[in-house]
């Protein structure tokens, strides 16, 4: 069972500026992962996102203003680009494999 803990006050007040992004967002620190998370009151589930950092600084400030719900077109847009991307890159590497084979 996780074990969630809300983190409203910090050193460089960085849950109360994620706040002013939306303030719907919430900061827990996961007592079974050691790791802080990002959750949005109003969806359901609430979870967003790990912040892949130890402590809460800056970085996840910014690492919430990239990914943060107002930004999902292009979030997905970036996601869409980059699988047409690996898809054509994986396409490349199947046709150069079929190539080699028949040459044999």
């Amino acid at each position: 069972m996780e074990k969630l803990f809300e983190t409203e006050e910090d050193l460089f007040d960085i849950s109360a500026r994620i706040k002013s992004i939306d303030e719907n967002y919430k900061i827990y620190f996961n007592g079974e992962t050691r790791r802080f998370e990002l959750h949005h009151s109003k969806t359901k589930p609430t979870f967003q996102l790990v912040f892949p950092f130890d402590r809460l600084d800056k970085r996840a400030l910014d690492y919430t203003l990239e990914s943060a719900i107002k930004n999902r077109e292009l979030i997905l847009e970036k996601i869409e680009k980059r699988n047409a991307e690996t898809r054509k890159e994986n396409e490349r590497k199947l046709f150069e494999k079929i190539m080699n084979q028949i040459e044999i």
